[in-house]
């Protein structure tokens, strides 16, 4: 399965959590997705990988309300407790993440954390995503114009997990069973 396909795959995977009002599952596989694709050049997922792809990449070709080290601590909530709390804005003060999502306005909800003597910054789930799909079109840009760089993506991504269909298993049987 090409890198473009599993790119692909997952962005409608994102996409399709929010009509039905998934949020949770569409930031797992959001801030899933910044990971892997942050570790495709290096091989690790690290804060280090994660921050620096944010910064080069989604703030850079969309910016947002928050920092790469405040998306990095959400996704350090989310991916390990499924809330807005990690060690960073427990114990280093980094402002922690709450969503708006659908029709509502995260101005509106900026408004109410100011309102309430909150440090929470607001961000929109669409303007999450698309900050994240702005960001893989920019970093895919500047990858496809160094072979360096593309052969250490093509080496991650082999390692990717991929999936046939059952008449793809059929069709390499028949072959393999006629020659044998």
């Amino acid at each position: 399965m090409s890198l473009k396909q599993n790119l692909v795959e997952h962005l409608d995977a994102i996409e399709d959590c929010l009509p039905k009002r998934r949020i949770l599952s569409c930031l797992c596989l959001l801030y899933s997705g910044i990971d892997v694709i942050a570790s495709l050049e290096t091989g690790k997922s690290t804060k280090a990988t994660f921050l620096r792809w944010v910064e080069e990449n989604m703030l850079n070709a969309r910016p947002m309300p928050c920092t790469a080290l405040e998306l990095y601590a959400a996704r350090c909530g989310i991916l390990h407790t499924f809330t807005a709390d990690s060690d960073l804005s427990r114990k280093q003060g980094v402002r922690r993440i709450i969503y708006a999502w659908g029709n509502a306005r995260d101005e509106d909800l900026s408004k109410v954390v100011k309102a309430l003597g909150g440090a929470e910054v607001a961000v929109h789930v669409r303007e999450l995503i698309d900050s994240f799909a702005a960001g893989l079109l920019l970093y895919l840009e500047g990858v496809v114009q160094s072979p360096d760089r593309l052969r250490r993506i093509e080496r991650s991504t082999d390692l990717w997990f991929s999936h046939l269909d059952q008449d793809s298993v059929a069709n390499f049987l028949n072959i393999a069973t006629s020659e044998s």
